[in-house]
């Protein structure tokens, strides 16, 4: 059992960290000129998620100290947690984490009466998110390389995010459209997904050039043949089949939504393609999140 704990732990921490920053980012980035979306309205399920991740952040810590110590977490005192949290990296970034986490989360709380309110908590989501990779592949790197793979890490989560916010709103919009026709102007809304096709092109760009960087980083990209034949490269090499996947996906409601700008169709007819296909693409990505958080915690050289 302790051997799921932490990675299970972590695939929640990351989903959540890039779930509260790309929902609060494509919020204020994608949807901010219409009129007819839920920016004022309170998103209790939000809320929620944001007042769960402080604890779920306090509770990897915890069990990643218990796996470094090699003792159950129960077994773990005051001072031993003391020196880990203050004397290290890793310490040191769960704190951030920890206090722009909460903030966040007021800020979220208050965002449905202070407009400024949402930009902190998008902020704040974001820092949160950076923090990510104080700890982990990116801070064994050393010097001033080391701080190059950190910004190059946080640049990668962040495009990562908004990106994946964009796919969980388009598809809870697709999906009200569907339901309550009345509440959702289908033709803005694809006008929007028409819209945001550049803006996802250089999204993706951003993570599969940052993500080759932190590959190389990491592991030299001349010794991809070496690597993909361990544990971490198999698991490696489906994260990327599952991120080619997605961008399959991401180019076919590109075509649909530039289908319904260049013809005289309903839009309404376009909602149950569009609905399965962010479905699928949403799914992917969970995926992905999923194989992130197991081989976040291998060595690439492991045999």
């Amino acid at each position: 059992m302790g051997g799921i704990t932490e990675p299970a732990l972590r695939f929640l921490h990351y989903a959540a960290l890039l779930g509260l920053f790309g929902w609060t980012a494509f919020r204020l980035v994608g949807l901010r000129d219409l009129d007819w979306s839920p920016h004022g309205r309170r998103n209790g399920g939000l809320l929620g998620l944001a007042i769960t991740a402080p604890f779920l952040s306090l509770a990897l810590m915890l069990v990643s100290i218990a796996s470094m110590m090699g003792a159950p977490i129960t077994a773990l005192d005051w001072p031993m947690t003391e020196a880990m949290i203050v004397g290290t990296d890793m310490g040191w970034a769960f704190l951030v984490r920890a206090v722009l986490l909460v903030v966040g989360m007021c800020a979220l709380a208050l965002a449905d009466r202070n407009k400024s309110a949402m930009l902190i908590a998008v902020v704040c989501f974001a820092g949160a998110l950076i923090t990510l990779g104080w700890s982990g592949h990116a801070a064994a790197t050393e010097g001033a390389l080391g701080m190059f793979h950190r910004l190059n890490n946080g640049v990668h989560l962040l495009a990562a995010g908004l990106w994946l916010g964009a796919i969980g709103w388009f598809l809870q919009l697709t999906v009200k459209a569907h339901r309550q026709p009345s509440s959702v102007a289908v033709s803005q809304l694809l006008s929007v997904m028409h819209r945001f096709a550049p803006l996802g092109v250089g999204l993706v760009t951003v993570v599969a050039v940052t993500g080759l960087i932190n590959s190389h980083l990491i592991f030299g990209l001349e010794n991809s043949a070496a690597v993909l034949v361990t544990p971490y490269g198999f698991l490696l090499a489906a994260k990327l089949i599952l991120v080619a996947c997605m961008l399959a996906l991401g180019a076919h409601n590109a075509r649909v939504s530039r289908r319904y700008a260049s013809s005289d169709a309903d839009p309404r007819t376009m909602l149950p393609t569009l609905r399965r296909s962010l479905s699928a693409e949403l799914a992917l990505a969970v995926g992905v999140t999923g194989l992130i958080a197991v081989f976040g915690m291998m060595s690439p050289m492991m045999m």
